[in-house]
């Protein structure tokens, strides 16, 4: 979803394929995830959130002065959970002092 640049999502006229074919996926996207949601799935790990080991898995670190140590600057892998329990963990990138 994040492949397609901004301005390009929503311009039927002058890339009515690729905002067509955006749309689509992003209606399926939603459907999806109202299913998953429905059964009690839950996608987590989010940029910013802060770093817990029970449910990311940190695949490297790296200075950011703009965030916070200890949280979350790239999320590699979106974790999820069933019933409050994690069925995969959040594969990230964790800032650290600089």
């Amino acid at each position: 979803m994040d492949a397609v640049p901004e301005e390009y999502r929503n311009d039927k006229e002058n890339h009515a394929v690729l905002a067509t074919l955006y749309e689509g996926i992003k209606m399926t996207d939603d459907g999806l995830n109202k299913a998953f949601e429905k059964n009690g799935l839950q996608k987590f790990g989010k940029v910013g959130d802060k770093f817990d080991p029970n449910l990311h898995e940190a695949l490297f670190e790296y200075p950011d002065e703009k965030m916070e140590p200890g949280t979350l600057g790239q999320v590699m892998k979106v974790g999820f959970t069933l019933k409050g329990r994690t069925i995969r963990s959040a594969e990230v990138g964790i800032i650290k002092k600089a």
